[in-house]
């Protein structure tokens, strides 16, 4: 008998809690930074004759029956319709807060009583992937710059994977990884980061190369190197034959060179003659003595002529 009592009064007790922390559980509503919630009365519809009133804590906020409303707060802000819904516009993070809606029928009576809590939040950016790949593994990495804490979930070919807790650093950047152990890798992941008020996504197709590709892609590289330094040397030989060859070229002219000048400076290191000397004039041939007549006379002597100079021009036509 005593035990049937203890039991049914557990029961009770349990029923009982159960029943009041439903009853005084808090209603989450979210809003976005900037923009605009309504507030509304949880499972209680409010008629014409009741009046309702808004708190935010202890103070209040609004009190309204109807279509007549009375503002404690900055009208701007603040709405009351008649069916009791409360619209807070220009949302900012000061605005979250514990908010409590109370109801009173035409004769002072309480109703209704509930409490609301508010949380404002921004809405998520766009998150960037990023992979790094090593000779052990490859690691995936989804980052977002948000202040408050979002919710991450990341897919490799559309299928969820296991990552690493979200972390954040001193800029607010939030990022979570997952590491594959692979060598080579190639998958698309898609980052999914949301918070209460939105959602964002974004795609990236990796690649990692293997060992095999590590090789082929060193051995092409050192290949191409060996290529332009036998190119350069080519080249090198190339010009340094031509040099040589026209150093010989040079040295075999050289001689013929000195010659044609010396022979070139004999004709023209002639005697010049003076600038201001004066012309010289033809000599004259002069008869010579007429006592050497007498030797060549064999005959008798001849008349002598007529004592008549001679003009010069007979003196030359004489032989």
């Amino acid at each position: 008998m005593n035990f049937r009592g203890i039991f049914l009064a557990k029961c009770l007790v349990v029923l009982f809690s159960c029943v009041k922390g439903s009853a005084d559980e808090a209603h989450k509503v979210y809003g976005i930074r900037n923009g605009s919630v309504f507030l509304n009365i949880p499972d209680f519809k409010v008629e014409k004759q009741q009046e309702v009133r808004w708190l935010k804590n202890i103070l209040s906020l609004t009190k309204g029956k109807g279509s007549v409303v009375k503002y404690y707060k900055d009208e701007e802000k603040y709405e009351q319709f008649p069916n009791g819904t409360l619209k807070i516009d220009r949302l900012v993070e000061e605005d979250s807060g514990n908010y409590k809606v109370t109801v009173y029928n035409g004769t002072g009576s309480l109703q209704v009583e509930k409490n609301l809590i508010l949380s404002v939040q921004e809405m998520v950016s766009k998150p960037e992937i990023k992979w790094t790949c090593s000779q052990k593994s490859i690691t995936v990495t989804c980052e977002v710059k948000q202040k408050n804490k979002p919710t991450f979930r990341l897919l490799e070919n559309n299928k969820t994977v296991s990552a690493k807790r979200e972390t954040t650093d001193a800029n607010d950047i939030w990022k979570t990884e997952y590491q594959h152990k692979a060598k080579s890798r190639t998958a698309k992941f898609q980052c999914e980061v949301k918070n209460d008020v939105s959602m964002k996504t974004t795609d990236q197709e990796i690649k990692c190369s293997g060992p095999l590709d590590i090789v082929l892609i060193g051995s092409i590289a050192g290949g191409a190197v060996v290529f332009v330094i036998f190119l350069a040397l080519l080249i090198y030989c190339i010009r340094k034959k031509r040099a040589e060859r026209y150093e010989e070229e040079q040295d075999e002219e050289t001689p013929m060179k000195i010659q044609q000048s010396s022979d070139e400076s004999k004709y023209r290191e002639l005697p010049k003659p003076p600038v201001h000397a004066p012309q010289k004039q033809p000599r004259q041939q002069q008869r010579p003595p007429p006592q050497s007549q007498t030797q060549y006379q064999a005959g008798p002597p001849r008349p002598r002529p007529r004592t008549q100079q001679k003009s010069p021009s007979h003196m030359k036509e004489r032989p």
